[in-house]
């Protein structure tokens, strides 16, 4: 057996330590890039519902008391006298407010804040993907990668804007991929165990983690098996300790899977029509990067979005789709190196997708954004095998990437510059946000909701009012609002309504006149982004 020389071993390790230190450096420059891209973003466009669905109940954990009734099915639990959020709702945990609750407690509870904090996870996020793909692919596909996944419109306004639980499921994701190619290398049960761990956090997060967790698995059996099958038999210890990390990270969801299977049973149909065309419009709108400028364009309303200007475009669809086909062809005609790890992500990829499109109502993007960071990763391997072809390969990969990036960050300039017009239309407005601020003091007053979209801001940016959101209760007939001048009520116009009753409610008090002061707010464009309906004293 051939002995490896201490100086060569030195020399090694040397240029590892090079290499690490420049893929640092080139992740510092990225997070700072995009620290200052998305600064203009951190007040702008207003709180939107879905986001501060998670910050309420961080805040109470913060300040050690409940504001406001939260949404249905959420579940409490007391930790050191303070109500520590667990589950936001059936198939949804609470890992998004246990990320905001340290950031909260520090810096204090502000829209702000939020947005800061979402970022701060989605660029550890990217780190966890660069350090991984330095051990698997090598320096320079970590470096495309991290490039290719910065400057991408979808990553880049989920890192801000995160109404999903994107932020943490890519943090799991990336860690999952990070700790399985060091353990891969290095065989430390630790390693296993971080896999397992960051396995089941991310199932935790949010059940359709398992379309991720299932497409992997199975792609992996598919391209490893071999070496699957070794594995369990020689390393059985740590299999045992992914298993227990996966436990420990999944435990309370692990839990509640009968309750969701005793739901999603007793439920109605769950394709409901036009599905399948919503999920393919999802799809496109997340590779050519125009998913957050349509739906910022027409204030939040999903139904819409497709049927307006889409804004610039991204090349990352057409570039990832080139790639895999010339990979293919390649593969067909020679052998080349690292094609089952090639084909192992294009087949993990292909998987997710298929699973978001068989999994019942995932037609949204953060559905779909389920199989990031597998495209940017395909792309960055396929280039750095280019490199070693001709000079014209290499040229064109540069410039595929370059264009990609380009388009990427005009994506994100445009998208900016549509917000900072309009400050946010609709459900997304900054008008919002300011009403809050203005009555967030006022203990004598109570707001009431009478349409899906506000509460869940109230109760994150006032700390005076009583709040109340009855429609929940409503049925086919609307009860008269209590006239009392204490009281403000919130409408949407019909444009952005969700149920509707607050339309009914505008039309009525319009056509009777009486006793009702009806206000609009508007936009920095003048368009009216919701109402607020108060009676005068009699």
């Amino acid at each position: 057996m051939m002995s490896i020389r201490p100086e060569a071993a030195g020399a090694e390790a040397s240029s590892r330590q090079r290499e690490l230190i420049l893929l640092l450096a080139a992740w510092v420059v990225l997070a700072a890039t995009m620290t200052l891209l998305a600064k203009q973003n951190l007040s702008v466009p207003g709180l939107y519902y879905d986001e501060a669905v998670f910050t309420g109940l961080a805040k109470d954990f913060v300040t050690g008391h409940v504001r406001g009734q939260h949404m249905p099915d959420h579940q409490v639990i007391t930790l050191a006298g303070r109500p520590f959020p667990l589950f936001i709702q059936t198939y949804l945990g609470a890992l998004k407010s246990w990320m905001l609750i340290p950031a909260f407690r520090i810096f204090g509870s502000t829209v702000a804040v939020l947005r800061s904090t979402n970022l701060f996870w989605e660029l550890i996020a990217l780190l966890f993907l660069m350090l991984a793909t330095w051990r698997w692919l090598g320096l320079a596909a970590a470096l495309i990668a991290g490039v290719l996944l910065a400057f991408d419109p979808t990553y880049f306004f989920s890192s801000v804007l995160d109404w999903g639980v994107v932020v943490p499921s890519l943090v799991c994701r990336c860690a999952c991929l990070y700790f399985a190619v060091r353990w891969n290398q290095l065989r430390k049960l630790r390693d296993a165990f971080f896999v397992g761990l960051f396995a089941g956090l991310g199932f935790f997060n949010k059940a359709d983690f398992a379309v991720f967790l299932i497409a992997v698995s199975l792609a992996a059996v598919f391209c490893y098996w071999r070496q699957l099958v070794a594995a369990i038999r020689q390393h059985s210890s740590a299999v045992a300790l992914a298993g227990l990390g996966f436990a420990f990270g999944a435990g309370p969801m692990l839990i509640r899977i009968p309750r969701m299977i005793a739901i999603t049973v007793s439920g109605p149909h769950p394709n409901a029509p036009g599905e399948f065309r919503e999920k393919i419009k999802t799809l496109l709108s997340m590779y050519d990067g125009s998913h957050f400028y349509r739906l910022m364009n027409v204030g939040g309303v999903f139904e819409r979005m497709y049927g307006g200007a889409a804004g610039p475009k991204v090349w990352t669809g057409i570039v990832f789709i080139i790639a895999c086909l010339v990979f293919f062809a390649l593969s067909y005609r020679q052998t080349i190196p690292r094609a089952r790890a090639i084909t192992f992500l294009v087949l993990a990829a292909a998987l997710i997708t298929i699973g978001v499109f068989i999994l019942p109502d995932a037609v949204r993007i953060h559905h779909a954004v389920l199989v990031y960071p597998l495209p940017q990763l395909i792309i960055a391997a396929l280039v750095t095998l280019a490199w070693n072809t001709s000079a014209p390969i290499r040229t064109t990969a540069v410039l595929l990437i370059a264009i990609v990036c380009l388009s990427g960050f005009r994506s994100i300039v445009a998208t900016q510059e549509l917000i900072r017009q309009t400050g946010g239309r609709g459900r997304w407005s900054e008008s919002f946000d300011k009403f809050c601020r203005e009555n967030r003091n006022r203990s004598g007053l109570t707001i009431v909701s009478l349409d899906w979209g506000f509460n869940e801001q109230l109760m994150f940016l006032t700390d005076g009012p009583q709040l109340s959101e009855p429609f929940w209760e409503f049925n086919q007939t609307l009860p008269p609002l209590p006239p009392d001048p204490n009281y403000i009520y919130l409408a949407h116009p019909a444009e952005y309504s969700v149920l509707k009753y607050d339309v009914a409610y505008l039309n009525q008090l319009q056509k009777s006149g009486g006793n009702a002061e009806i206000t609009p707010y508007f936009d920095r464009q003048n368009e009216v982004a919701f109402y607020t309906i108060r009676f005068r004293p009699q």
